[in-house]
């Protein structure tokens, strides 16, 4: 038997590097104040401005070494990076730096460099290390990590003692519990129930999430507002509170151009295609879509819809499908194909529906299921799945199953 030699990957330890950037990001905004910013790769790994003032957090994951080692080379990197930081002005006099570490890993010379407060000290500090990495070199375990270990150390003593000790004083280190959501977790459970406190930090986290993706997106630094936040974190906390009787309203009509984009190439608009809907009439079906994707999306962003109730939402729409799918199967079954996928189609979206006990829009229902049927995990004629694949359509089929 042949052994397969896996190829090294940093992948892993990146994506959840990327992912402990995040969660620090909600981390900070549970603890800002009015006015705050937080930022993401703007001062730093995570950055809050407050009044004037800046904390610049470089953040560790830990997942395969331990990144405060002595010899650690990410460890003098980052202190390399503030100093030039500090020099080109980047950084301001007065930033305050954290570095965190996801896991619980220790380091001598860091957690001394973390102890000092008086710039006096820092300086002796800087002395003593100067004057230990001139009379030895520093080593690590690889020969390539000791060469760049010493040019990281050469970066950083290229700057004056001053400059490093009034990073020194400034600096903190943190030591996480190798769960960063559970800190999160513990910091929302301070004002909040236990029996709320895994949806309200859901809800947070994937609000962050894409506040972070969409500013990324648009090319933008990133930076998110305590107020917003603050709203969103209020309208979660009064829908837990069941003090919401009704979702907000947020219905915007779609224009005719962001309709007619839709009468092409759209599987949901091929579906109605296939019961004989005429453009016209696809045209009210396509709005209910649109208007119930933005809707979604708003109600989302407000707190008052979270993932897991809306997907409850979809999987009780796709049973009253099958249901009324079966029915007809049995009670329409002399029908014309046509005729009873037209059945099927109204007999669903003319029912009321509800979300989190609560009334929902009728174009909300319809455009809702238009959405699954987009997937396509449903489908309104006898045949569809049959009718869209060998017409050449390249549709992706999700698991929607007929109904014998």
């Amino acid at each position: 038997m042949v052994k397969v030699k896996r190829k090294k990957t940093a992948a892993p330890g990146q994506a959840y590097g990327y992912l402990v950037q995040v969660v620090r990001v909600l981390w900070h905004l549970l603890r800002a104040s009015p006015g705050d910013i937080v930022a993401f790769e703007t001062l730093g790994d995570v950055s809050v401005e407050s009044g004037g003032a800046v904390v610049s957090e470089e953040d560790k994951s830990g997942l395969t070494h331990n990144p405060i080692a002595d010899s650690s080379v990410a460890l003098w990197k980052t202190f390399a990076n503030w100093a030039e930081a500090r020099r080109e002005g980047t950084l301001p006099a007065g930033c305050k730096y954290i570095l965190y570490i996801a896991q619980p890993y220790n380091g001598a010379i860091v957690q001394r460099l973390s102890d000092c407060r008086s710039l006096p000290e820092a300086k002796n500090i800087t002395k003593s290390l100067r004057s230990k990495y001139d009379e030895s070199a520093p080593s690590a375990d690889d020969v390539n990590d000791s060469e760049l270990l010493r040019k990281q150390l050469s970066r950083l003593f290229s700057h004056s003692d001053d400059a490093i000790a009034s990073i020194i004083v400034d600096f903190t280190l943190e030591k996480g519990t190798s769960s960063p959501i559970g800190e999160v977790r513990a910091e929302i459970a301070r004002s909040a129930s236990e029996e709320h406190v895994d949806e309200i930090t859901e809800n947070l986290l994937g609000w962050a999430k894409r506040k972070v993706m969409s500013q990324i997106e648009d090319k933008v630094p990133v930076k998110i507002q305590y107020n917003d936040f603050r709203k969103q974190r209020l309208n979660i906390l009064r829908r837990l509170d069941r003090n919401v009787t009704g979702f907000p309203e947020y219905d915007t009509e779609p224009t005719k151009e962001q309709i007619a984009e839709h009468l092409v190439g759209r599987t949901y608009v091929k579906q109605l295609s296939l019961l004989k809907i005429c453009d016209d009439n696809a045209e009210q079906h396509i709005s209910d879509y649109l208007r119930a994707s933005a809707t979604r999306t708003e109600w989302s962003e407000a707190g008052y819809l979270d993932a897991k109730s809306f997907e409850r939402y979809e999987k009780d729409l796709v049973e009253r499908w099958r249901i009324c799918k079966m029915y007809l199967d049995s009670a329409s079954a002399s029908k014309d194909l046509v005729e009873r996928g037209v059945e099927l189609l109204f007999k669903c979206i003319s029912e009321s529906s509800r979300i989190q006990a609560l009334d929902v829009p009728s174009y909300f229902l319809r455009g809702s299921y238009h959405s699954i049927a987009d997937e396509p995990r449903i489908g309104w004629h006898p045949d569809y799945k049959k009718l869209l694949f060998d017409e050449g359509n390249k549709v992706e089929d999700t698991g929607g199953d007929d109904v014998a």
